[in-house]
């Protein structure tokens, strides 16, 4: 098998249950005066890395895992929450495919731009993850399940995530930074360009 196909899905796997731990376990802090529903977890930010250097592949695989992990070995209101086909679904299908989408954006910022201008492309990808994944996801729900004032759901929503929205922007960026050049390189394809030698950090 190729390495540009194990190595995106082993850190698909590894990212996953790391995920999937970090939900389960709790793994998140309150943002000062906001319910604990809303905590600000670091399972997005492993989403995200994941995506970023493993690729679709790895994007998708480690939000399938994190799903099915939480809803098997998750606390009893996260398995009462994905006991719902319709939401577990949505939730494997519609952010597998947004991750993929991020994998994606991830190559194109890496191959046109340079740190750490780079870090500024990739926050725009993360803040217009935020943006199209949860009218997506809301209104994907709601269509098949049936519910009411679908709009303030969604306002709603886009006002929990700011703080999650900024954690990870901030997560990420520090981890690109902390990494050598040839570590933010994404696995899942092989570049025909030579290292770019002042890509070594910031």
């Amino acid at each position: 098998m190729k390495k540009t196909i194990w190595l995106p899905a082993l850190l698909g796997v590894a990212f996953g249950l790391l995920a999937g731990i970090a939900m389960v376990s709790g793994l998140s802090f309150l943002i000062s005066g906001t319910e604990a529903s809303n905590a600000v977890g670091f399972y997005l930010a492993l989403f995200l890395l994941s995506a970023a250097l493993g690729g679709p592949l790895a994007g998708a695989i480690t939000s399938t895992i994190c799903v099915f992990f939480v809803s098997w070995f998750g606390p009893i209101e996260m398995k009462e929450i994905l006991s719902d086909p319709v939401t577990f679904w949505s939730n494997v299908v519609v952010t597998g495919v947004l991750l993929a989408v991020v994998g994606f954006a991830y190559r194109l910022i890496f191959e046109r731009v340079k740190m750490p201008v780079r870090l500024l492309a990739w926050a725009g990808t993360v803040i217009a993850y935020y943006v199209i994944q949860s009218p997506i996801l809301i209104s994907l729900q709601f269509y098949i399940s049936g519910g009411v004032d679908l709009l303030s759901t969604i306002l709603n929503s886009y006002w929990t995530y700011i703080p999650q929205a900024i954690f990870d922007v901030c997560f990420t960026s520090l981890v690109f930074i902390a990494l050598p050049a040839r570590y933010r390189r994404p696995l899942w394809y092989e570049s025909k360009k030579a290292p770019e030698p002042n890509d070594s950090g910031i």
